[in-house]
């Protein structure tokens, strides 16, 4: 960057010195006071845009707190890399360095373009400089007025001072450049450091890292080596937490912060929900959720703060993880069976083990033996919990998901013996690879479960309260809404338990580059070619807007057209128009998403058009026959008609026919032209009066 910028100048000062060669190299003295004031007004623009603007002012405010941070960043990162970091803690530092290397490399661009702006400045500044001075001997030598020459000395003065404004701030900008520059490098080696930590983790899976577990004579050592190493490194995970705790800008402000809103929130909704059993008001019951309010915020805070989007130190991390399973244990309880909720606390103190060999590294064995008992207590977890496990089979069997249970146990005990084996013969980091990653499953799963029921809850708690309890949509349809978004936060859960266990995987990334590179993949045929992007976006935008059209019309029919006064069949052609006019458009957009271009596809329409014209007369005239009876309105929903000897009720007005039911109970297809073209009695057109002659014999 620092050659380009160089360059970028020589090459702009050569071009510049050119045009100043091509100008007259002295100011004639006749024109010596016009030009005094264009060098005026040339210095008064180069000193002000010379200036420092918004983006340099805040670097040079930003790079001490920069420095410090990095500093600290190059630190934990050496102490994570020394340690049994897992691919997710790998991939959370290496996502931290990338942010700091965009933020770094953003800076340096604009300090460069800005050291550029200000050499430009002393380039023109160094040709006025000499234009002026050739101009002062020139006068000189003519014996030019005292004034003349006063007046040429000022703007030489004026120069002077610009330069040294110009090369001052320069200086400060190259100074800041170096270390924005210095910074940069930091995050290079960084990134480095940890793709190769990356890569040793992956390839070096099967290959043995360890003695087996069995070698008697390396006990002794690893066993007097234990005490100091537990000491040094509980010290340096304290003085984590102390940091975290005292100084609020590390992320501590912003979770007590979180739960106290929360628990505020949810402390209310308890007390509501209280109201309404006394009461005897139906409740829904996703909202006993909060009958524990501090449990669900805190739940909530610290699977949060505990997420990879959330920057903080790993031991942090690994006592936040910990101190989550409590609250959403007890989130889980009360809406899950006496079986899953056993099977989950297992698991948790599972977990809780292994965060705890996470955070003491170091002496190999006694690692490896903790690693080995941890998946032996697993395994037998899964013998002890069996009976527990045929219940919730047993609970589900009439479903398809016992099978998915019973395969998954086979496949969670499978795999836990594999890391039994490789455990004790010393093949660590797939043992590593595969316990932690069961148990790390089993947790997330918890974890999405609980905001799972928390955001249901709230859901529940809402269309309760003022005002959403007072839509006819959220009355009549509790239920059904209620159902819908929590299909939707299913989806949601769902996604980011996968999201986060690829992560810890360390798939996360290879599989978004697959993903990705199925995506651009082009189907091409001829002088077609689209990609498979192309053809999901085209799908889901005519999905969306088929979704929000029957949303909009839901809306309407429930809430907007019952408080309006509306002659009859105005409710449906309304409905029936907005829904043209939104699938119409959601289909222009799906065009758009293609690449379509429409101004090379006019022709092309209009033969289209003049094809259906001929092919399809009928159809295309029903079409516009259907929105002449919308438009119009001679015939609405609900009206008593006559057509021949067809006498009923108008259902619906359709694109192509309507729908007429008879007295006899029958529904009659009839096509909107013959609505349009022919005699139509419509017996209820103005009122709903109308006379029936009865034939009486005598």
């Amino acid at each position: 960057l620092f050659a380009a910028g160089s360059k970028s100048a020589e090459v702009k000062s050569s071009e510049q010195s050119t045009v100043g060669r091509e100008e007259p190299a002295t100011i004639p003295l006749a024109d010596i006071a016009a030009k005094a004031g264009e060098a005026s007004t040339l210095i008064s623009n180069l000193i002000t845009s010379a200036g420092r603007v918004g983006q340099v002012e805040i670097i040079s405010n930003s790079l001490p707190a920069l420095d410090q941070k990095l500093d600290e960043r190059v630190h934990e990162t050496k102490e994570v890399l020394q340690t049994e970091p897992t691919l997710e803690m790998l991939q959370t530092v290496q996502q931290r360095w990338q942010r700091d290397q965009a933020q770094t490399s953003g800076w340096l661009k604009i300090l460069t373009e800005h050291a550029n702006a200000l050499q430009d400045g002393l380039t023109q500044l160094g040709a006025l400089q000499e234009t002026w001075s050739n101009s002062r001997k020139s006068a000189q030598a003519s014996k030019a007025p005292e004034p003349i020459l006063q007046q040429i000395d000022s703007t030489l003065t004026a120069i002077s001072q610009a330069q040294e404004k110009l090369q001052a701030e320069r200086t400060e900008i190259l100074d800041l450049q170096s270390r924005v520059a210095a910074d940069l490098t930091k995050c290079t080696i960084a990134l480095g450091q940890i793709a190769h930590a990356q890569q040793s983790a992956v390839s070096g899976i099967f290959p043995p890292e360890a003695p087996p577990i069995w070698r008697i004579d390396l006990w002794p050592d690893a066993i007097r080596a234990l005490p100091t190493h537990v000491r040094g490194v509980t010290y340096g995970r304290w003085s984590d937490l102390l940091k975290y705790v005292r100084e609020p800008r590390e992320g501590s402000g912003l979770h007590a912060g979180l739960f106290l809103v929360l628990a505020f929130l949810f402390t209310g909704a308890r007390r509501k929900i209280l109201g309404w059993l006394k009461s005897g008001s139906p409740v829904s019951p996703a909202v006993l959720v909060f009958m524990r309010p501090f449990s669900a915020a805190l739940a909530t805070t610290l699977i949060f703060a505990t997420s990879p989007m959330v920057e903080m130190a790993a031991p942090v991390r690994q006592v936040l993880h910990i101190a989550a399973l409590i609250p959403m244990l007890r989130v889980i309880q009360p809406v899950v069976s006496p079986s899953i909720a056993a099977l989950s606390s297992a698991v948790c103190v599972v977990f809780a083990i292994d965060m705890v060999r996470q955070a003491y590294p170091g002496v190999q064995l006694i690692g490896q033996a903790v690693l080995v008992v941890e998946t032996l207590a697993a395994m037998l977890v899964l013998f002890w919990m069996r009976q527990h496990y045929r219940r919730i089979i047993a609970e589900r069997a009439e479903s398809s998901r016992a099978v998915v249970l019973r395969t998954a146990r086979s496949i969670v005990l499978f795999v836990l013996v594999i890391s039994f084996f490789a455990g004790v013969a010393g093949y660590l980091r797939l043992a590593r690879l595969l316990t932690p990653g069961i148990l790390i499953g089993g947790v997330l799963a918890l974890a999405a479960f609980s905001y799972l029921q928390v955001f249901s809850g709230a859901v529940a708690v809402l269309f309760q309260l003022w005002p959403l309890r007072l839509l006819r949509i959220v009355e009549h349809h509790r239920e059904v809404l209620q159902q819908r978004i929590y299909r939707v936060l299913i989806w949601g859960a769902v996604l980011g338990w996968l999201t986060r266990y690829l992560a810890y995987l360390g798939l996360l990334d290879p599989a978004w580059s697959l993903v990705q590179t199925v995506f651009e993949t082009r189907l091409e045929r001829g002088t077609i070619s689209i990609s498979v992007s192309n053809v999901v976006e085209f799908l889901l935008t005519v999905w969306f807007a088929y979704l929000l059209s029957r949303f909009i019309r839901f809306v309407l029919q429930e809430d907007f057209y019952p408080r309006m006064q509306l002659a009859p069949g105005i409710s449906y052609a309304t409905s029936s128009l907005l829904n043209y006019i939104i699938l119409a458009l959601g289909f222009i957009v799906a065009l758009g998403t293609v690449g379509v271009e429409f101004s090379k596809v006019t022709l092309l329409a209009g033969a289209f058009g003049v094809g259906i014209g001929f092919g399809l007369q009928s159809v295309v005239n029903n079409f516009v026959s259907g929105l002449i009876l919308l438009f119009e309105r001679p015939v609405h929903v609900g009206d008593a008609v006559q057509i021949g000897n067809l006498q009923g009720r108008v259902r619906r007005i359709g694109i192509r026919a309507s729908v007429i039911h008879t007295g006899a109970g029958a529904d009659i297809i009839v096509p909107n032209a013959q609505l349009i073209s022919e005699q139509v009695t419509n017996w209820t057109l103005s009122d709903q009066l109308r006379r029936v002659d009865l034939p009486v014999g005598v």
